[in-house]
């Protein structure tokens, strides 16, 4: 049988054990700001150990005015509060539940504090929001061209022969064009919703490629390109979902015959590097600006959005290719010098 301060230390123990393993960060603190408890978290939150935090008031701890405010308003009104306060420098942001301690008069005795990290729920959210937007916005265009031309042949343009054929061409255009945005953006739903992908076999990448450029040579033809393939004749073998890896290298190849000019050079590399084979496209278009490069691969981000536009581009392709190779464990990567053409590489794991 436990004595009553046996019982006082087993509950401390089970106390802090219980502390220790929440992944909200917790501070207890007395009616005079002093922290007098807190957990792993909470020194993760406060990028300093408990030795330093304990039994020091909460402001000489942290620069953070939202959070020595929260406290002190729960001490003197003892009301709880919630308010989403960020840290510094992480820029994490924190939903943060205060609360009042209280005796059995009412008095307020202290406060706990509690961090609910909502940093990625917030960017989430966000992310669906711009989506979102993005998706009515590509729709809405391609939409409102078709049904004004619909309009003004329904007005009698109809009856000139070369202006309805003109003005039924752009409407079969932006009708491919709407075709091929539902296109990727199922093709991208399905590999969000299907993570691991399941069909991995040994696939020859240099067969994949030339069947790819095959494919691609009427575009290639049409603006007089130069293409070279560039490989080993021992390159070893690549573990990858054979259809999934064509739908990367066509988006891969397409893009660069897209903003490559008409007699322009395009060369594809694929060499072994170390447990990876390496494909490079490399053009000679254009560029991206150095503040574009790190945003290419995001959902409809364009660099030109009225040259992709004119392109029939749908501003979802690059992304699709992360997401394949990356499901695949592998690797993307873009290098450019504005002016002087882009390099885009993929890296697939060697059988």
């Amino acid at each position: 049988m436990l004595l009553e301060n046996d019982h006082q230390i087993y509950d401390n123990w089970i106390m802090q054990v219980i502390l220790s393993t929440m992944a909200e960060g917790v501070l207890v603190i007395d009616r005079n700001s002093y922290i007098i408890r807190v957990n792993r978290a909470a020194e993760n939150i406060f990028m300093q150990r408990q030795n330093v935090l304990l039994y020091r008031q909460l402001q000489d701890t942290t620069a953070n005015q939202d959070i020595t405010r929260l406290v002190n308003e729960v001490l003197n009104k003892g009301k709880e509060i919630f308010q989403e306060i960020m840290m510094i420098p992480t820029r994490q942001l924190y939903r943060v539940h205060g609360a009042p301690i209280k005796n059995s008069y009412g008095i307020v005795q202290g406060a706990v504090v509690i961090f609910y990290d909502v940093t990625e729920i917030r960017d989430f959210a966000q992310v669906r929001s711009e989506f979102v937007g993005n998706v009515s916005h590509e729709l809405r265009t391609p939409l409102t061209s078709i049904k004004g031309f619909v309009e003004t042949l329904l007005d009698g343009a109809m009856e000139n022969s070369a202006i309805c054929r003109r003005f039924l061409t752009i409407i079969d255009d932006e009708s491919e064009r709407l075709s091929r945005l539902i296109d990727d953006l199922l093709t991208l739903s399905s590999l969000e919703t299907n993570e691991k992908i399941s069909r991995l076999k040994p696939v020859c990448i240099a067969k994949s490629m030339r069947n790819v450029m095959n494919i691609l040579g009427p575009q290639i033809s049409e603006k007089k390109l130069q293409v070279e393939f560039i490989y080993s004749r021992s390159l070893p073998y690549i573990k990858a979902d054979e259809d999934l890896l064509g739908q990367v290298l066509i988006n891969l190849l397409d893009n660069a015959i897209k903003y490559t000019p008409p007699n322009g050079k395009i060369v594809i590399r694929s060499k072994r590097d170390e447990s990876r084979v390496m494909t490079t496209f490399t053009d000679t278009g254009m560029g991206i600006p150095e503040e574009s490069l790190t945003r290419v691969f995001e959902r409809f981000y364009r660099v030109d959005k009225a040259r992709s536009r004119r392109h029939g581009g749908t501003g979802l392709g690059l992304s699709i290719v992360k997401h394949i190779v990356e499901s695949h464990g592998g690797e993307v990567f873009v290098n450019s010098e504005f002016g002087k053409g882009s390099t885009f590489g993929v890296g697939f794991l060697v059988v």
